[in-house]
């Protein structure tokens, strides 16, 4: 059965192998990926990718899109252990609405600490990401580690909902409510 997590203008989907041929046309995009692991331009591999992770359980590969089913891009939450998560990947296409990153980076943190009910998570960030790195911060990710390629943060629920106080303004309307999340599995 599909992971779903429905938010006020966007949903977050479980990624399908109908979805290879838009993951692999992001994936292969420098200009949106120049921070992420590269890939091989093969669709069969992709697909093969999206089957795999779907076995995985506990990990989460999702395809951000609007109400009306455009696809926006991905997101991942992975590593997923008792207590804990990593949440990443994400890549939007160009040309989307500008509310989408922020409503995204809220809907990935929330299934993961609500729905999914983790304490913690595990954040590695490539050196000069810095939007990305900026905004763990703003919301109050501890950096505990670094080498000569990434910053790795953690990051707990009881300081993401307490951040995330600051930011519902800009993503969730009057009547949505963080403790009344649709969540389907």
């Amino acid at each position: 059965m599909s992971r779903f997590y429905e938010g006020n203008r966007i949903n977050l989907r479980e990624a399908e192998v109908s979805d290879a041929e838009f993951i692999l046309e992001l994936r292969l995009n420098q200009d949106l990926t120049r921070f992420l692991n590269k890939i091989e331009d093969n669709l069969e591999k992709q697909r093969k990718y999206i089957l795999d992770h779907q076995s995985k359980g506990e990990d989460f590969y999702f395809i951000v899109e609007s109400k009306y089913k455009e696809r926006y891009g991905t997101a991942r939450i992975h590593d997923v252990t008792e207590d804990s998560f990593k949440c990443g990947s994400w890549i939007l296409k160009p040309g989307i609405p500008a509310y989408v990153a922020l409503e995204n980076y809220f809907a990935c943190f929330d299934y993961a600490f609500i729905a999914l009910n983790k304490k913690h998570c595990e954040l590695d960030v490539v050196k000069g990401n810095d939007s990305v790195i900026n905004l763990h911060k703003k919301m109050g990710a501890k950096l505990i580690n670094e080498d000569d390629r990434k910053f790795y943060f953690t990051f707990s629920r009881d300081v993401y909902l307490e951040s995330r106080k600051k930011y519902e303004k800009y993503t969730l309307n009057r009547d949505h409510q963080i403790n009344q999340l649709a969540v389907r599995k």
